[in-house]
Formats: structure tokens, C-alpha cells, sequence
């Protein structure tokens, strides 16, 4: 057994996970985007190998649970919230 490479506790409740490689958003290349419920945010996860370069909340401020995650084919982010009224969101570059 070994140990992971990111604990989250307490936990962040994640709901899926993304490996990052559009264009859209350089900065995120080869970075882990998880959805979360508890948390509700995507936590993004960079790593260099198997070291944790390092960790930040994204999407804080939709203030809702995030349910999935996805990216689609020029790098946009889509976002399931999970609610009664669950929305579908379309992250692009400004």
C-alpha cells in the first residue's frame, strides 16, 4: 500500500475528475480539475510527476454543488451544478 498523493480531510466531497489538456486555458495543462460537493468548487491539483506542485479553488463564486466536469474539444470547461434545478455551465476565456 502506499499513500495517496492528495488527502482531502476533512473531505471536499469530490465528484468527478479531469485531466486538463485544452488549449483554452494554458494554465491549467496537465492539471487534475475535480468537481466537489461539500466544498463546492473545483479544486484544481497540479502535479509534477508524482509531487504536489499545489492546490486552488476555482468557480468559488458560483456558490453552488458541483456535480461533473468536463472539457470540451477547444479547452471550455463544462459544469453540472446538483440541484433540483441543476444548470449546465460553459466556462470560456474572457
Amino acid at each position: 500500500m502506499i499513500q495517496p498523493l492528495v488527502d482531502w480531510t476533512p473531505s471536499i466531497a469530490p465528484s468527478a475528475l479531469v485531466i486538463y489538456r485544452g488549449e483554452m486555458f494554458p494554465d491549467l495543462v496537465g492539471s487534475l480539475l475535480s468537481t466537489t460537493l461539500k466544498s463546492r468548487e473545483v479544486r484544481m491539483v497540479k502535479l509534477q510527476g508524482t509531487a504536489l506542485m499545489g492546490q486552488q479553488s476555482l468557480f468559488t463564486e458560483i456558490g453552488e454543488r458541483l456535480r461533473d466536469i468536463e472539457v470540451g474539444p477547444a479547452g471550455e470547461i463544462y459544469l453540472l451544478t446538483d440541484a433540483e434545478n441543476g444548470r449546465l455551465l460553459k466556462v470560456t476565456a474572457q
